[in-house]
């Protein structure tokens, strides 16, 4: 037999160990030293791609295979609909036009390494060159069929060998000069042996990973033998062979169920007349019969009739004892073979639970009233555990669950609980749209979930947990991202956790956490820093780094601050500084984008660590509740997958809301309370640190230049550094907390803040700036909607009379003065005077009935009175707490109405009329159905 070439398989020990990289011994003379300097290659598969590019092949850049096995396109395999595992089709970003962006430019080779971070593949287009490409994936028989290709034809000559990342040979060649490649076969082999050559086709190169790593099995890079006269012979002829299936007409079908050369079915076809009916034919129709009967659940009596009809139409039949002794021996033969099936089919290991032959899902077996076991639906869909979590005594599976319209819900937990009733198991998958069909608790195998725990132990899911969002886990004491946990050493390879894929799917986040160097990290941060005016770059850098750490000081704060940032038109709220911002902390959009309430809330489930975003203040009024409890982490209620059923998930996101108007909206208590307002200034006029001759916007352009996948390409540095810094500051919360309550806490937050900010960047200036702006922030303490809201809008729109009036248009809508201003009868000092019930009317006409029941209503409003030391005609005291003024408009009957108002507290009701610039005259001639010349200034001003 002719000597086989170079079929090989690998040994235990290699598969077992990641074993050395071989690279072309020729590239470190001819790879320049200055392109690989403080670059990490510990695959070799950006040096070689040097090395070929230099010898003038083209470089094609291509996605790899992350650590959970999935291609980091993270798309769908076409064929499939399955997550894609390939790792090897090119990155749509860097070469959108496929093999015609293959490149032998080395810097444009080393930038796609730089900006993927070494997470990337690289292939090389096949100019003039044929490979031999023999697959061994799957089960499938290259080697053996390489064998015996060369027994026949001749061995193949060495040449460069490079094993694949799933263990298959590729046998690399030079092809003979001006050959046409479109004349060659794909095939040498089918399904087995590919012959890839010329332009259109490329491999990999060696050091790019799939399920492993590709390397040199022998030969070297650059030197190939010329492709064998036999394999160019047999290339070609098997070509010539190509044709369309649609040139010849198709043959002729049976049923599909029955095959077209089953004797038995070609038997109960025969014509009544025909000589071959008989004895032998008889029996040969029965046995047909009764495998169909037994395989697709027929009764024995229908069986049996079949067979009395088949024969009672023969000239002359046989008898009907005959045919059913024969039925009974063929039906016993059938049940024996079908329950040994059974036997291979479910096993103990699996739980007794096996895909449905007949439909979509699993089946499972049972006993009969006889004993004997038997096959019956288990649930129309299909199970797959894709890791499994167990701390302390409690099991959570992640299971992905298709149900029967072919419908996948990724990354669903499971815990054990649900698994240990039946009932509950039922109603757990009713609530992702599957059905379970099992009710036989009684069978020795089982119940339900112990059957359905088995399946999955036999899956051999790997150990993580899974979680619901990125960003800071307290379980794992870790930064939690797509491209791994991240600790202030770096990310943690042992950290057991991972996001789940639903926030990918559902477009929740997208985020990248790019490493770069810790100097080249800090560099950029210092000029990011400078790309707008210096306090609003510190109080907002403070912010956002408190945002990453935001996990850790959630254990001493009582809330996280929303940044509400005013910014008027072209004040780069959503470009220049507040678009690097963005990046820096991991998001890859630029600028701010979520559009719906609904949306708006998703995302702010989905990252405990980097900003949410909203750009627009009319989004923010539907979501004022749901901002409340993003400050305190709280929950939010969605309705469930089955539209049905409800899903509780936390608020974890940090929230930045920018944009014209929102000065108005902070005013709203919800917001007030638990945001930090900055205003951002235009940066018209701001010129380049870098070149005072230049628009810093040049700067900004430059920078957007240098990395144009980003600046998530530092994020993932950036986390790393702050989770460094952070505990040694959150430690300081309490010194840096100057005073009570919510203010005292957000300011302490953004203190901390701006102390890891500095110690990043090593510049004590951020300390400087945001502790003057936190000591120039006004805190309202007790204030509430009813006087930071609903009296000052009042005073804007109807003003202070001294009497109160009653006018029957707008703005007054014939409601008595709720506000007057003047002192108490028989009193010296004036006073602000509210009267609830009507100042609560006046609300609700003023804003066509669209209140806040929390804090807008009557009775909302008389609670606030009281938090502010307010008192009424039961508590309170006669000219000091409330007093009783006469309406100045008088009835028909001649009656004056009489109203009993409450102080306003003299200190709130000066800072209130401060704050709205309304001065009271006094003197000043006043009419009670209109504003004073002062007020209505005031008004104006307002």
């Amino acid at each position: 037999m002719t000597e086989v070439a170079m079929i090989t398989t690998p040994t235990a020990e290699e598969a077992a160990v990641y074993a050395p990289i071989k690279t072309c011994e020729m590239s470190t003379a001819q790879v320049s030293s200055t392109l690989l300097e403080g670059l990490e290659d510990p695959r070799g598969v950006l040096r070689n791609s040097l090395v070929l590019a230099e010898a003038g092949h083209p470089i094609l850049p291509c996605y790899t295979i992350d650590g959970h096995g999935r291609c980091t396109c993270y798309g769908k395999d076409k064929k499939t609909g399955e997550d894609c595992c390939s790792g090897k089709h090119p990155i749509r970003d860097y070469a959108p036009h496929g093999l015609k962006d293959a490149t032998t430019d080395r810097d444009t080779i080393v930038g796609w390494f730089k900006q993927r971070s070494g997470k990337i593949n690289f292939a090389w287009r096949l100019d003039g060159l044929g490979v031999v490409d023999i697959d061994t994936n799957g089960g499938k028989t290259g080697l053996a069929d390489a064998e015996a290709m060369q027994a026949a034809h001749g061995p193949l000559s060495p040449t460069l060998v490079i094993r694949t990342g799933r263990g298959g040979l590729q046998h690399v060649y030079e092809l003979p000069a001006e050959v046409d490649t479109g004349g060659y076969t794909d095939e040498l082999v089918t399904g087995s042996i590919d012959f890839k050559r010329g332009a259109g086709h490329y491999v990999m190169v060696p050091g790019s990973k799939t399920a492993d790593v590709y390397r040199i099995e022998s030969g070297d890079l650059l030197t190939r033998a010329p492709l064998d006269g036999w394999v160019h012979d047999l290339a070609l002829k098997l070509g010539s062979k190509k044709s369309d299936k649609g040139d010849r007409p198709s043959a002729a079908k049976w049923p599909k169920d029955i095959a077209d050369d089953d004797p038995w079915y070609r038997a109960l076809l025969l014509d009544r007349t025909h000589p071959a009916r008989g004895n032998t034919t008889m029996v040969r129709v029965v046995g047909g019969i009764a495998h169909r009967a037994v395989r697709d659940g027929w009764p024995f009596e229908m069986a049996l009739g079949v067979a009395y009809n088949y024969e009672g139409a023969s000239d002359d039949p046989q008898d009907r004892a005959l045919i059913e002794d024969r039925l009974a021996h063929y039906w016993a033969e059938e049940v024996a073979k079908q329950r040994a099936g059974l036997d291979e089919r479910f096993t103990e290991m699996t739980g007794y639970l096996a895909p449905r032959e007949d439909g979509h899902g699993l089946a499972t077996l049972v006993d009969n009233r006889f004993g004997k076991p038997e096959e019956t639906p288990f649930g129309d869909f299909t199970v797959t555990a894709t890791s499994v979590y167990t701390r302390d005594g409690n099991t959570v599976w992640t299971v992905d669950l298709t149900n029967a319209q072919g419908r996948t819900a990724r990354d669903v937990e499971l815990p054990h609980e649900v698994l240990a009733s039946t009932a509950t198991l039922r109603r757990f998958l009713l609530g992702h749209r599957c059905q379970l069909r099992f009710s036989a608790d009684r069978d020795k195998r089982g119940s339900a979930g112990v059957r359905l725990q088995a399946l999955m132990e036999s899956q051999n899911p790997a150990d993580y947990r899974v979680v619901s969002h990125l960003g800071w886990d307290d379980k794992a004491q870790a930064f939690v991202t797509f491209e791994g946990a991240i600790t202030a050493d770096g990310v943690d390879p042992d950290a057991q956790v991972r996001p789940s894929r639903e926030l990918i799917s559902r477009n929740l986040v997208d985020h990248r956490y790019g490493f770069r160097s810790e100097e080249e990290t800090r560099e950029v941060l210092r000029e990011v820093l400078t790309h707008h005016d210096e306090t609003v770059t510190s109080v907002i850098g403070a912010w956002g780094i408190a945002a990453v750490a935001k996990g850790q000081i959630m254990r001493v704060a009582s809330q996280f601050p929303i940044l509400a940032v005013e910014a008027p038109s072209e004040a780069g709220k959503s470009t220049g500084f507040s678009a690097e911002w963005y990046q820096l902390l991991g998001n890859r959009n630029k600028e701010a984008g979520i559009a719906t309430s609904a949306a708006l809330r998703d995302a702010m489930t989905a990252h405990r660590g980097a900003p949410v975003r909203i750009d627009d203040a009319d989004t923010v009024r539907p979501l004022l509740e749901n901002l409340r409890q993003a400050t305190v982490e709280g929950e939010v209620v969605k309705m469930g997958e089955d539209k049905r059923s409800s899903v509780r998930s936390k608020l974890v996101a940090p929230v930045w809301i920018s944009g014209e108007g929102i000065a108005a909206v902070h005013e709203e208590k919800a917001i007030r309370d638990r945001s930090l307002l900055v205003t951002m200034p235009s940066p018209k006029g701001r010129m380049s640190l870098k070149d005072p001759t230049r628009p810093q916007w040049d700067d900004i352009m430059e920078l957007g230049a240098k990395y144009p996948d980003g600046l998530s390409v530092f994020a993932g540095t950036l986390v790393r550094l702050v989770l460094r810094h952070a505990p040694a500051r959150i430690a300081e919360f309490t010194k840096m907390r100057n005073g009570s309550g919510r203010h005292a806490d957000k300011m302490a937050t953004l203190r901390v803040g701006a102390r890891i900010l500095a110690d990043i960047t090593g510049d004590e200036s951020h300390v400087e700036r945001v502790d003057a702006w936190v000591s120039e922030q006004v805190d309202t303490g007790a204030e509430n909607a009813l006087t930071l809201k609903v009296i000052p809008a009042a005073v804007r729109a109807v003003g202070t009379p001294e009497v109160p009036v009653r006018v029957n248009q707008a703005p007054h809508y014939g409601i008595e003065s709720p506000i007057v201003y003047r002192p108490a009868p028989g009193g010296e000092q004036a006073a602000l005077w509210v009267e609830i019930g009507r100042l609560a009317q006046w609300w609700s006409k003023h804003n066509n009935g669209k209140v806040s029941e929390r804090t807008e209503t009557e009775a909302a409003m008389r609670e606030q009175a009281k938090a502010l030391g307010m008192k009424g005609t039961k508590a309170g005291e006669r000219g000091v707490d409330w007093a009783q003024f006469n309406v100045d408009k008088r009835t028909t009957g001649g009656k004056q109405t009489k109203i009993a108002y409450q102080r306003v507290p003299d200190r709130i009701a000066a800072k209130l009329l401060d704050g709205l610039g309304t001065e009271i005259v006094e003197g000043e001639p006043r009419d009670p159905r209109r504003l004073t010349a002062s007020e209505i200034e005031a008004v104006n001003r307002a």
